[in-house]
């Protein structure tokens, strides 16, 4: 739809207001308000029908991964003249984080209970929810998408059920209670990247009695090739993490050949057991020794 219905309004009133109905529900929602709202009464009457208003997804969909803002003079109008108009029936909204916070504070949305968020950062979120002027009330964020990429040290946790993809980075050690929070928080997580080139505080081999295993069912793809070694033996020592089996790692030789101690370390080979693809970044040899570690492995450089 575009802004041509406009011109076309004497024959649309002329229909009784059952058959606009039908029209108007076989039409996407954010079209419909910003071509008609404002026309006439009857119009604006019909359209601010709860069908029309109650969910609504202020964002733009070029493909599965890339999701931008409305167009400006889109959003111009939905915050000028749609939103304040019909704020009090809107029940879910699906934003972006650029348009985001100008849509949340252009009213108040006494009656939104879900709210879906793409594109956000912590730091952002963290700013924009305890913000104490701001005017919006929220119940529920759900998180829709299935990755969730970047995370810090700040991610505060939470359930991130529909998640299957996650990448970590930060220029501060992830601790190993960061990856406890990491794995509660997405249970269903099949693909894990982490960036991290600076060393833990709280070494591994100090205090192995004193950690809780973690648990990564799911997990078929782990990425380890930017990380410092302590990452490495985070994700390989048993004591620390468990693995499930038909393991896909990326990492580097050099890094497994010290974290080993060159393939002779005890408490790595059972989850190196479980690893079926391993492909390093660097150039590797290939010795008896190597090979017994990964006994299951197909071994490639990457």
């Amino acid at each position: 739809m575009n802004t041509n219905m406009e011109h076309t309004n004497v024959q649309l009133i002329d229909l009784p207001n059952e058959v606009l109905l039908m029209i108007f529900k076989k039409l996407n929602n954010v079209e419909l308000l910003y071509s008609l709202m404002g026309i006439n009464t009857q119009l604006d009457r019909i359209i601010s029908d709860s069908v029309f208003t109650k969910n609504l997804t202020l964002v733009r969909y070029f493909s599965s991964d890339l999701i931008y803002p409305l167009i400006d003079k889109i959003l111009d109008r939905f915050c000028s003249q749609i939103l304040p108009h019909i704020h009090s029936k809107i029940n879910t909204l699906y934003l972006e984080s650029l348009s985001m916070e100008r849509i949340l504070r252009v009213a108040d949305y006494p009656n939104l209970h879900s709210l879906g968020l793409y594109n956000i950062d912590d730091k952002t979120a963290e700013r924009v929810f305890s913000d104490e002027s701001a005017q919006c009330h929220f119940y529920s964020c759900p998180y829709t998408l299935r990755y969730y990429h970047n995370i810090t040290n700040s991610f505060q946790g939470g359930l991130f059920k529909c998640v299957r993809e996650v990448s970590l980075f930060d220029e501060h050690p992830f601790e190993h209670e960061f990856f406890i929070r990491i794995a509660q928080s997405f249970p269903l997580m099949e693909k894990l990247c982490v960036i991290n080139r600076i060393a833990q505080k709280q070494k591994l081999n100090e205090n192995y009695e004193c950690l809780s295993i973690t648990e990564y069912r799911y997990l078929t793809e782990l990425d380890l090739t930017d990380v410092n070694d302590d990452y490495v033996e985070q994700f390989l020592v048993d004591t620390n993490i468990c693995l499930p089996s038909n393991i896909h790692l990326w990492t580097r030789y050099d890094s497994l050949k010290r974290v080993t101690q060159n393939f002779t370390r005890d408490a790595i080979r059972v989850n190196c057991g479980k690893i079926n693809y391993l492909q390093m970044y660097d150039e590797f040899q290939v010795s008896e020794r190597f090979t017994t570690y990964f006994p299951h492995a197909n071994i490639s450089r990457w």
